[in-house]
């Protein structure tokens, strides 16, 4: 399953907004979720030591956005206003890779029909 973004992905010079509290938690939790998809990918689930990464990873995100929303922070703060841009970059590029993942399982389903086909058209021709 491929999804692509309607949203281009930004490049190192393009300024991004910050986000209020509330959007910053929105958005590591809909990043929480597109890990949750994809550790369940079978690519991923046959490879143990980069799905417990992941996870690991995934669980130490889940933390911090809980102690985001413990914590009280103020939105017109500069500082964090420019550390919720850094982070909608990071994010956005974390996307970048889930989707070209996504994309590699594609590219070997295809290989993997095609070499299929071939194996038949060999046994037809032997």
């Amino acid at each position: 399953m491929t999804r692509t973004s309607a949203t281009p992905t930004p490049t190192a010079q393009t300024p991004t907004p910050a986000m209020t509290p509330t959007q910053l938690v929105t958005a590591i939790g809909v990043t929480l979720t597109q890990l949750d998809q994809t550790l369940m990918e079978p690519d991923l689930v046959n490879q143990p030591a980069k799905w417990q990464q992941i996870y690991a990873m995934r669980k130490h995100l889940d933390d911090q956005q809980r102690a985001l929303v413990a914590a009280a922070i103020q939105a017109d703060d500069p500082e964090f206003q420019a550390l919720t841009g850094k982070i909608q970059l990071a994010i956005q590029q974390l996307q970048k890779v889930i989707d070209d993942l996504k994309k590699i399982d594609s590219i070997v389903n295809a290989i993997a029909e095609v070499s299929a086909d071939l194996d038949e058209i060999l046994k037809a021709a032997a």
